[in-house]
């Protein structure tokens, strides 16, 4: 882990999406670990960053009114007085095992998801395109899987196999979410201004073969054809559901919560909770279809089901974590945070003052911003240089868009910041880790208004 390579958020969630996984249980072997380091998992070569899409006509040309939910939702309280958990050292200890490659204590795993504990951002795939809804309505179906019908959540109050459930149609063309295959999530939202209402998709598709057959993310339609979950919210309320309920996240809460969005970044600061996921958030029941209510913490509602954590030290869903005052690099040393480009320090900001929580599974310790597809920066070139640290005038780089510059420059800089940096070895053993100096804490759970 010696060189800084620039990572796409890509690289690590490609390998594993939040909710399409290997199903099967097996150990990893942690003589496999030591036959290839942890940066044997990480390219040898900077990779170039993808081309911006070449459809335009998915950007929005609507803006989300700030801040969403709440003022006293978990997204909105502050972070940075709330006490450190006494458990706090043993659970990022657990996290950073996970993370340099543990699955000792994961099911749904067959091998590490990642061996990189660092933190990325989503914004190419396995993200969040925002589009708008239209006057029309139109009937979705629900497939839980390949061929099998599922269940709508409870508030459609639709008690039929499969539903469908009737919400607004896009005004538009839309994609969910990909990578351009059945790993996709699917995930969506259709924002409607004038009821100030988010309706998410899980599993959303544009294309099937046939009734629940067939379904393929990242594929560009104008109608939704079906999804494996649709909710909605109202982002003028609490970003939660009821005890128990699971929504477009296996958490329960809101895909537009804790995301990184354009309207954050040109307010100039990033005032709400940011949202994370990780591999195998905690699920200690015996029937983890059944999660203990100790799993799981406000504003999250419930936990994952099928790629989760055993161990007792395991991060909850909805747990909080917070980064420290003063953060190292690999090596221990303390980072000069004036050398980090603007935009880093304005995520680093959020991640004290505000924090984050835990909402869903993933490939990598992996933060949300909006897709690049939907996503518009309306930031002049000099701002946006500004924001990454360039000198006005300086020439931006070709065939990216404005947000994919400026998030691309933070995950740039989240290559240097490690989760925790180990005691003893270069390269420790993933399941016998020891942690010297750790970079976030665990924090109070957020109030429950």
């Amino acid at each position: 882990m010696k060189n800084k390579l620039l990572l796409l958020s890509v690289t690590l969630t490609l390998l594993v999406a939040s909710c399409n996984m290997p199903t099967t249980s097996d150990e990893y072997d942690e003589e496999d670990w030591e036959s290839s380091s942890a940066a044997d998992a990480i390219p040898e070569d900077d990779e170039v960053p993808p081309p911006a899409p070449g459809d335009t006509s998915l950007l929005r040309d609507f803006a989300l009114p700030l801040p969403l939910f709440a003022p006293d939702s978990a997204w909105n309280q502050r972070a940075d007085g709330a006490a450190v958990l006494p458990e706090s050292e043993a659970q990022i200890l657990s996290l950073f095992r996970v993370l340099l490659g543990d699955i000792s204590t994961l099911k749904g795993y067959d091998e590490p998801s990642t061996t990189w504990p660092y933190m990325d951002v989503n914004m190419y795939e396995y993200s969040i395109p925002i589009f708008l809804a239209g006057d029309g309505e139109q009937e979705i179906l629900i497939c839980e899987d390949d061929g099998v019908l599922g269940w709508p959540i409870p508030k459609f109050g639709v008690e039929t196999e499969g539903g469908p459930v009737t919400v607004p149609a896009p005004a538009g063309r839309v994609r969910p979410a990909g990578p351009e295959n059945d790993d996709a999530d699917g995930h969506l939202v259709l924002y409607d201004p004038n009821t100030f209402t988010a309706y998410d998709y899980f599993a959303a598709t544009t294309q099937r073969n046939e009734e629940c057959r067939g379904f393929l993310g990242g594929s560009i339609g104008d109608l939704i054809l079906q999804a494996g979950v649709v909710d909605y919210f109202d982002v003028r309320g609490q970003g939660a559901s009821p005890d128990g309920v699971f929504s477009a996240r296996a958490v329960g809460t809101p895909l537009l919560a804790g995301m990184i969005l354009p309207e954050d970044i040109e307010s100039g600061v990033i005032a709400h909770a940011l949202s994370f996921a990780i591999p195998g958030p905690r699920n200690t029941a015996i029937n983890p279809q059944n999660p203990r209510q100790s799993d799981y913490f406000y504003p999250a509602s419930t936990t994952e089901t099928d790629f989760y954590n055993t161990d007792s030290d395991a991060l909850a869903a909805g747990q909080r974590i917070r980064l420290k005052q003063t953060i190292v690099d690999e090596e221990g040393q303390v980072i000069d945070e004036s050398e980090l480009a603007p935009i880093t320090r304005m995520f680093l900001t959020a991640l004290r003052q505000y924090g984050a929580y835990l909402v869903d599974n993933a490939g990598g310790f992996s933060f949300y911003a909006e897709d690049i597809h939907t996503a518009v920066l309306n930031l002049s070139d000099d701002e946006v240089n500004a924001l990454i640290g360039e000198p006005a005038g300086a020439p931006l780089p070709e065939n990216m868009t404005r947000w994919q510059i400026v998030i691309e420059s933070l995950g740039n800089d989240l290559d240097l910041i490690p989760i925790a940096v180990s005691r003893g070895d270069e390269e420790p053993r993933p399941r016998s880790a020891e942690i010297e100096i750790a970079n976030f804490e665990v924090v109070e759970p957020a109030d429950r208004p």
